[in-house]
């Protein structure tokens, strides 16, 4: 009932402002309120984004977080209320915030960057970041929530971000014919000796047989030579080797 009734109040808010003003139909740029306006493949307002790490070499990520602004534009930027208003990511640890919270001069839009850190904590734990627009002297909050197709409501005044480096489910592209039995491990090994793409695993047709073919057979010779140094008592790669059973890797389909 709390969302429905800040939602109608916000908009009975914004009505009101344009039935005491008819002959300007443009009495939203009066309203100086801002809020969240980010939106999904499908250009709907989304509350929230799920980014992994797991098909990129790069250790820190941006991701822009758009906030718009109503009214008109003014001559000079002014500054936006946002906070970090929960989550357990680490500002410096896990994320950094980039650029100045303000609405630039002469403009309605602000992309309010986030840098995300991969972390060896990604892989065994997702890190949460919620952010939260707040009212000050340049800006109100003029709703808290948008109406969606079907009636839903989205929040516009808090953004969640959800980040990972690690799999749930192997890639779409994983060929197991020559891959074998996928792991997070040795899908991170093959990318650093063989020095693949790893968004290329994220489609089905990302990587074709004879390069599967090649993948197979040149990993299969590298782990055999560092099972050669291990067994010699010489320095090898322990990436090389299971961390699970500590079996070296294979790199065929088991025959049933």
């Amino acid at each position: 009932m709390k969302t429905k009734h800040n939602l109608y109040l916000g908009l009975l808010f914004l009505a009101g402002c344009i039935a005491c003003n008819e002959e300007k139909p443009e009495a939203f740029q009066n309203i100086d309120g801002i809020y969240f306006d980010n939106r999904g493949s499908s250009n709907t307002v989304t509350d929230s984004v799920y980014v992994t790490f797991v098909y990129t070499n790069e250790d820190m990520l941006e991701i822009p977080v758009q906030v718009q602004a109503l009214g008109r534009p003014a001559p000079t930027s002014r500054p936006i209320a946002i906070r970090v208003a929960g989550g357990d990511a680490e500002e410096g640890t896990d994320y950094e915030l980039k650029n100045a919270a303000e609405i630039p001069a002469g403009a309605l839009t602000l992309n309010y960057t986030v840098v995300l850190k991969r972390t060896a904590a990604l892989k065994t734990r997702d890190r949460e970041l919620v952010l939260e627009l707040q009212a000050n002297e340049h800006f109100i909050l003029p709703f808290e929530y948008q109406v969606q197709a079907g009636n839903d409501t989205v929040p516009v005044t808090t953004y969640r971000i959800l980040f990972t480096d690690r799999f749930t489910v192997e890639p779409e592209g994983w060929n197991d014919t020559y891959g074998g039995d996928f792991s997070q491990q040795k899908f991170e090994l093959m990318c650093r000796v063989l020095d693949l793409d790893r968004a290329a695993f994220n489609r089905a047709d990302g990587i074709s047989l004879s390069r599967w073919y090649y993948i197979c057979l040149s990993m299969t010779e590298y782990v055999s030579e560092q099972a050669k140094l291990k067994e010699a008592g010489k320095p090898y790669d322990t990436e090389a080797f299971d961390a699970q059973t500590g079996q070296p890797f294979t790199f065929e389909k088991r025959k049933p």
